[in-house]
């Protein structure tokens, strides 16, 4: 049986993915404050919908990821 390795280099390229997608998820989140007129309070008491939202930033991320490296096997060979 074959074992998996994952790179440091990999792991850190996922980790910078998932922050600026965090960071999306919370500019999004002020960006809603600003505009419906919320108390600033909302910034910390609704981190888990920013967090909801950042993991489906990052999963919306991974489409474009998943066909460029087809592309890139598919032109390897």
């Amino acid at each position: 049986m074959k074992d998996i390795v994952i790179t440091a280099k990999r792991i850190r390229k996922e980790r910078n993915a998932y922050i600026i997608s965090f960071i999306l998820a919370f500019i999004v989140n002020i960006i809603a404050i600003i505009i419906y007129d919320r108390p600033w309070t909302e910034l910390f008491s609704q981190i888990g919908f920013v967090v909801a939202i950042s993991i489906a930033f990052y999963i919306i991320l991974w489409i474009p990821r998943l066909l460029i490296e087809g592309v890139r096997r598919i032109c390897k060979k």
